[in-house]
């Protein structure tokens, strides 16, 4: 867990750099395009009506603002018609300029409704906190409220950075009183009551013109359009282009939708049940803070460099899924900074683990990469920190071989022939070093000179080396068959394998270096494999070397011997059949 502490930092920085971008909006533009896709479009209720003030109505009735007297001939065959309710959404404010009569005939037939009616108010808004204010409000006349059938509603839409209307507040606080907004007052008089959020995001049923239009002037004239309405949920209107009531909405594609048929996609939300809350900005915060938590972990607790990677872009996915689901669900989650949370943090602690933990590895790949096996460098890759390329020193088995008689050999070939030939020969006798797990350390002329117990620990290293000898003999055989049929030469070679302490390490200058054995075991080895030729044999093998040795083998024993450094005579042994 030693890892935790540099991850946690990067992780952390990686979600205040998030969560700082969250705070000051820097991609809410982005943010904004992914939420209109995930918002998802609901079927218009049919008992929503727009009662349409289009280039029709205005060139049948007459140039706009009309009289007030139009109007109240409209709420008074509504009144007939027995609709829910009614949103008038045109905000009368001033006299009109026929005169207070004019006003008056309308107040009265509004006092003489039966049936809900909601009027606009327009509001100058000021926000703290998400909760929405004002002290500066545009109301319709008040006669127009004389009937308790007839309510305020307000009107204010939320318009984005991008010009487009993807909110509206819920309430609007007046000081002593809350203003609801003009749609939720509508669901409420067709029996609607759960209230909206402070800020609550627009669901769009469809695109502009889904919403049943009606054109006001056939209210006037058509006895069946009257009749039609009957229980119906019915918003007045403007939506000629002429009058200037349109906005973008995530949907317009280049086409304005009405204010008017805004205010009927909000009614039609409330009424499917469905709608958006965005997450506050505290658990938003808290989400950013979890996500990048979670590569912290991955990569504390996962050895393997890639695998917590494809685990995290795993567990990324999972969050988008996550995501539309809290969508469907009706909440707005922020989904662009959840991933550049997830993004960053896996990004850094990667980039670090690459550049610092996997540095090491990498310099050990390229280390032991031309000495041992793929199997080795695995194990040493694995466990980094038990190998010390600095030096030390260990108990290890050292193989040395040499070809006997390579004057003889040199002059009955060409010198690419004996290039070839020795390419060939090196190329079996090392794959047998590697296939039991031994480190190569160098050829020297025509000798090999390997090793095991050096990187990594083994205690099977006599055994082994024993086993790579007898395999090296072995191909040595089947080389020499074909060697003498094409060439008519063969190749002879003796072996000595001795165990002891040696300094191990990257040996050399700065320019070049390897990793090799030094000391007295190296030297005692290279002793052995001389003696062969004086004892006829292939394989001669210390004491210390045979006394680890568990193989079922038949050994013969062959003497005492002086090396040069030791007082007392090494035993050594060849083993029989070889």
């Amino acid at each position: 867990m030693k890892k935790f502490l540099p991850y946690g930092v990067l992780g952390g920085l990686a979600a205040l750099l998030v969560s700082f971008s969250f705070s000051q909006g820097i991609f809410f533009g982005s943010e904004h395009f992914f939420e209109d896709l995930l918002v998802s479009p609901k079927k218009v209720d049919s008992n929503i009506v727009i009662l349409a003030i289009d280039n029709d109505s205005i060139s049948r009735i007459g140039q706009w603002p009309w009289p007030r007297s139009v109007f109240a001939r409209a709420f008074k065959f509504l009144d007939d018609a027995r609709p829910k309710a009614v949103g008038f959404d045109i905000l009368l404010a001033d006299q009109s300029r026929l005169g207070s009569g004019d006003d008056d005939a309308l107040a009265t037939t509004l006092k003489n409704i039966s049936y809900g009616v909601v009027f606009p108010v327009e509001a100058v808004l000021t926000s703290e906190n998400g909760v929405f204010t004002s002290t500066d409000t545009t109301h319709p006349l008040s006669k127009f409220f004389e009937n308790s059938q007839v309510v305020p509603g307000h009107v204010n839409l939320i318009v984005d950075q991008d010009g487009v209307v993807r909110k509206f507040p819920g309430f609007i606080n007046l000081g002593e009183e809350t203003l609801s907004s003009f749609s939720y007052r509508m669901a409420q008089k067709a029996g609607i009551n759960e209230p909206p959020g402070e800020v609550t995001t627009i669901v769009y049923s469809q695109p502009t013109g889904n919403i049943k239009r009606i054109p006001f002037y056939r209210l006037l004239e058509e006895k069946e359009v009257r009749d039609s309405l009957e229980g119906k949920l019915v918003l007045i209107g403007v939506t000629s282009p002429d009058l200037h009531d349109e906005k973008s909405t995530p949907f317009s594609r280049g086409t304005l939708m009405p204010g008017v048929e805004i205010q009927a996609n909000i009614l039609n939300m409330f009424i499917s049940g469905y709608k958006i809350s965005p997450l506050e900005t505290t658990p938003s915060i808290l989400l950013i803070f979890l996500v990048a938590l979670v590569p912290v972990i991955l990569f504390s607790v996962v050895k393997n460099p890639w695998r917590p990677l494809i685990i995290s872009v795993i567990l990324g996915i999972l969050y988008n899924i996550a995501i539309i689901i809290f969508y469907e669900r009706g909440v707005a989650v922020n989904l662009i900074h959840i991933n550049l949370s997830w993004v960053f943090s896996t990004l850094a602690i990667f980039s670090y683990r690459y550049y610092t933990e996997e540095k090491e590895k990498r310099e050990l790949r390229n280390a032991f990469s031309k000495y041992v096996s793929s199997a080795v460098l695995d194990k040493i890759l694995a466990d980094p920190k038990s190998v010390a390329l600095g030096g030390e020193e260990k108990t290890i088995t050292v193989l040395f071989s040499d070809i006997r008689g390579f004057t003889t050999l040199s002059e009955k070939t060409t010198p690419q022939e004996l290039v070839s030939v020795l390419n060939k020969y090196f190329t079996l006798m090392t794959g047998e070093v590697l296939k039991y797990g031994g480190v190569l350390d160098k050829y020297i002329g025509d000798a090999v000179m390997a090793f095991w117990g050096a990187p990594l620990a083994d205690s099977s290293q006599a055994d082994n080396a024993v086993k790579a000898s007898l395999g090296m003999l072995e191909r040595l055989k089947e080389f020499n068959i074909g060697l003498k049929k094409e060439k008519g030469i063969e190749i002879d070679i003796g072996i000595g394998l001795y165990t002891g302490t040696a300094v191990v390490g990257n040996i050399g200058s700065d320019q070049r270096f390897d990793y090799t054995a030094m000391g007295d075991t190296v030297n005692v080895s290279s002793r052995l494999e001389g003696l062969n030729k004086e004892h006829k044999t292939h394989l001669i093998i210390g004491q210390s070397t045979k006394d680890l040795i568990t193989m079922n083998l038949k050994f013969k024993e062959i003497g005492g011997v002086k090396v040069k450094g030791r007082n007392e005579p090494i035993n050594i042994y060849t083993v029989l059949d070889v």
